[in-house]
């Protein structure tokens, strides 16, 4: 069951976890946005602290991490979310990212202790960046409403 559960955070979720813009929702289809923050980290026009990169993917820490270990894993691709992404991308593309996901987990060595993966999608899913982007989530036992809470929480008194 907790192996499901972890499948299905890859899904539509209904979860407010990215902060990297003002907060506002985008959606999840449309045209792709080349100013967006993640666009721009491709570009190297914004640093990142990259964990891992090949063709196709780009990992890095996330800069306002819920979790010790918080790394974003994006497509190098121009997807918007998971919905464009599993449409438009080719096989080798949707296959490298996947790969790319349990690379990173082992890079950050929490393949033993564990770890949570999640993506926002669309309005409702909570996406505030219009590119697709995977979190992963480690170093601690992940409760995403109590994470989102605390960082909720952290958001407002800053």
């Amino acid at each position: 069951m907790k192996r499901l559960h972890l499948l299905l955070m890859i899904s539509l979720s209904v979860v407010m976890a990215d902060s990297y813009a003002t907060g506002k929702t985008v959606s999840g289809i449309g045209h792709y946005d080349c100013n967006n923050v993640f666009a721009k980290i491709l570009d190297g026009k914004l640093p990142a602290t990259k964990i891992y990169e090949d063709n196709h993917v780009l990992a890095f820490n996330d800069i306002r991490p819920l979790r010790p270990v918080h790394i974003l894993v994006i497509p190098k691709g121009e997807y918007r979310s998971l919905v464009d992404f599993s449409t438009n991308a080719s096989d080798v593309e949707i296959a490298a990212l996947v790969r790319a996901l349990g690379k990173v987990a082992k890079i950050a060595k929490v393949e033993q202790s564990g770890f949570s993966i999640m993506s926002n999608s669309g309005h409702d899913g909570g996406q505030t960046v219009p590119h697709l982007h995977f979190h992963l989530l480690g170093g601690t036992k992940v409760h995403w409403e109590e994470a989102l809470l605390q960082q909720q929480i952290k958001h407002k008194a800053d």
